[in-house]
């Protein structure tokens, strides 16, 4: 039998697939179930019916005695951790990172503003972090934020409560909540005016359509990225990243802890001469904060000191711009073993 188990954020959506899938295992001594996790998720961070997916698994398998062998587990997350389970396969077939190369833009920058923040669906850190730099530096910014709560059919999905769990004991909370509440007032954002035709508020963009935006690179002097997954042992990048490396835009990155790390593991170069990347070995609400201090400090430069910098980055972000153009997915497992 073969399942793909859905996830999103850290929940499994297709629970009573996978369970139907389990007591069919065991009224079958012979069979083997093969799960795909179609997403870069740390299996030990994604949740089903109250427990997380290892430890469910091992409770059902155990009261339906179940051989463990027989359940084959295939993950997209590169750097999963294959000892949580019997049988692992690592697999990248994803198109989203490594089909960059085929999107190509005439890399001309004309840098206008300081940021910019390309978001399709919201999440918590999304929001907190768009909030955040869309107070305080605004006139700075190039920002799309398709998410928002004005479409009556739906729910917003914007993860509110997500984030205030994550910040109850801030001391900054009620300011940091000023911010939000202000930001929902101008969604959604969009880079033009014919995109909300095309906002059907459903929470992503098609991988592919969201290489739409890159002549909008040549605007901008970082790409703020907010990546899909961030918690635990996990590393899977995405057309998100792919777009700073493809259009030769400097970035900062908001992913899992060590995201850097492993991009370097691929050969790519980031940008600690110019400014600290001591987020990296953080997660969660304390790599916002430190990527926020990045931020500040890039917010207090002139354009025309801007354009040396980015003169200053030119074999960097060329060696980037090589290195997505060649890699495969096999060269990617190879490098992160």
């Amino acid at each position: 039998m073969n399942i793909l188990v859905k996830v999103f954020e850290n929940c499994v959506l297709n629970e009573q697939e996978l369970l139907d899938s389990l007591i069919k295992l065991s009224d079958n001594n012979e069979e083997s179930l093969f799960l795909t996790i179609n997403e870069g998720a740390d299996l030990t961070k994604v949740f089903l019916l109250g427990k997380n997916f290892i430890e469910f698994l091992q409770n059902i398998t155990d009261n339906l005695r179940i051989n463990k062998e027989r359940i084959k587990i295939i993950s997209y997350n590169l750097i999963q951790d294959t000892s949580v389970w019997a049988d692992i396969k690592i697999i990248h077939p994803v198109k989203y990172f490594v089909d960059a190369k085929n999107f190509e833009i005439i890399c001309k920058k004309n840098i206008k503003k300081h940021f910019g923040i390309f978001v399709g669906g919201s999440r918590w850190s999304r929001l907190l972090i768009a909030s955040t730099v869309f107070a305080r530096y605004k006139d700075k910014l190039l920002i799309s934020y398709w998410q928002h709560h004005f479409n009556k059919s739906q729910k917003a999905n914007l993860y509110l409560d997500e984030l205030f769990m994550q910040l109850h004991d801030n001391e900054n909370l009620s300011l940091i909540y000023d911010d939000v509440i202000n930001f929902l007032k101008h969604l959604p954002l969009h880079l033009k005016n014919e995109d909300i035709k095309d906002n059907k508020n459903i929470g992503y963009i098609n991988w592919d359509r969201a290489f739409e935006i890159l002549p909008r690179y040549n605007e901008i002097f970082l790409d703020v990225v907010c990546e899909t997954w961030h918690e635990g042992q996990c590393f899977l990048p995405t057309e998100k990243i792919a777009r700073s490396l493809i259009s030769k835009t400097p970035f900062i990155v908001y992913g899992s802890k060590n995201f850097l790390k492993n991009l370097k593991k691929l050969g790519f170069k980031t940008f600690d001469k110019w400014w600290l990347e001591d987020y990296d070995k953080l997660d969660g609400v304390q790599r916002i904060q430190n990527m926020l201090k990045v931020i500040d400090i890039i917010s207090k430069k002139s354009i025309d000191e801007l354009n040396q910098m980015y003169v200053g980055m030119t074999e960097i972000l060329e060696h980037n711009y090589n290195t997505i153009k060649s890699i495969d997915s096999n060269k990617m497992l190879e490098l992160l073993k």
